[in-house]
């Protein structure tokens, strides 16, 4: 048989295919595993028959055997000398009795991210089904519910990883007072006030997501520094003499922007800062393919929420912003734009 010539190929790879075949199956492992809680089980077993036994199966093992080895494939779990054990990552994310775990928040992403896959080719023919009231993006009952597994997203290395991003500005080592808005849980404006001992912070959000935070700000240790606005950010008063305001992944809802970011604005005092998170979408809102593709279930029921590069930042221009810095970042979710705008030309030496 004679090999084909590789360095003269007549067709593109066909890897990407099969790499898109994988997308079900790594999905269908990890509900799998946390459905099982099989994190939680190898945290005291490690044979074969032990697993079994720990999870009730009376029947041949070998079925989860092989579904083992898979989990060990994809790194949630390792295999030596035929004993299983947890990765860094299953003992944490995968552990329901992690103060990280992801169960939650895979499911909420799940409903949200491909409850319209398979109807892709009706809705292109027939246009955007109807979306009920509590799946609005809007909903505050949805976000009642999503922000129970956010909780775990932030604690689990959003909110280090946000604070880490602001703590070189020249305003955040002398801010003395911070405003997580749209916080949700308000983990990321606690992990600020932990670098932060003299500051005090406000978490405004809407007022069911606001019952839920206080929670969260108590385990945090922080309730005597974290006070709470609830509200509807678009009339709601935000209060004043900020020196930080930080929102992330939020202002989707904003409804009229040039006046969203001049009371954004008269918030901050004359030397302080607004940060935000947000996606920032290119070559004709085609990339990354990190946002795009999560996003499109959303898109086809008319809910393409999506920023594109440099609109926000335009917004703060808009507003009266005297200084606007942007810059792109890689996320755990996907890519990111930062952008930092100060209502004067310089900040603190």
């Amino acid at each position: 048989m004679t090999p084909l010539d590789l360095s003269q190929p007549l067709y593109p790879s066909m890897a990407p295919l099969f790499d898109i075949l994988n997308g079900p199956v790594k999905m269908a492992i990890v509900e799998a595993a946390i459905e099982l809680d099989l994190a939680r089980v190898l945290e005291d077993h490690s044979d074969l028959e032990a697993i079994a036994r720990a999870l009730e199966i009376d029947i041949d093992p070998a079925g989860l055997g092989f579904f083992l080895d898979a989990m060990a494939a994809m790194g949630l779990a390792e295999k030596k000398n035929g004993q299983y054990t947890n990765t860094a990552f299953g003992r944490h994310f995968l552990d329901s009795a992690s103060p990280v775990f992801m169960g939650g928040l895979v499911k909420n992403m799940k409903a949200m991210q491909h409850r319209n896959l398979d109807e892709i080719v009706k809705i292109v023919r027939t246009g955007p089904p109807e979306v009920s009231r509590v799946q609005h993006l809007s909903s505050e009952a949805k976000w009642e519910d999503a922000v129970r597994h956010l909780a775990a997203y932030q604690r689990g290395g959003m909110a280090v990883l946000c604070a880490d991003l602001i703590q070189d500005l020249p305003e955040f080592h002398i801010a003395e007072k911070i405003l997580d808005l749209g916080g949700g849980p308000g983990i990321i404006g606690a992990e600020m006030l932990r670098r932060l001992p003299r500051a005090q912070g406000v978490l405004a959000d809407m007022p069911a997501i606001i019952h839920l935070a206080e929670k969260e700000i108590e385990k945090e240790g922080l309730s005597h520094r974290m006070s709470f606005i609830a509200g509807d950010y678009n009339n709601t008063d935000l209060g004043s003499g900020y020196d930080i305001i930080w929102a992330s992944h939020n202002l989707y809802y904003v409804r009229d922007r040039d006046d969203f970011f001049k009371r954004i604005k008269n918030a901050l005092r004359p030397n302080g800062v607004f940060i935000c998170l947000h996606e920032g979408l290119i070559d004709e809102r085609t990339a990354p393919a990190s946002v795009v593709l999560p996003r499109l279930s959303l898109a086809l029921e008319g809910q393409d929420v999506s920023f594109d590069k440099g609109q926000i930042a335009a917004c703060l221009v808009r507003a009266g912003f005297a200084r606007v810095d942007t810059r792109i970042l890689s996320l755990p979710a996907g890519e990111g734009e930062l952008v930092i705008a100060r209502p004067r030309k310089k900040a603190h030496s």
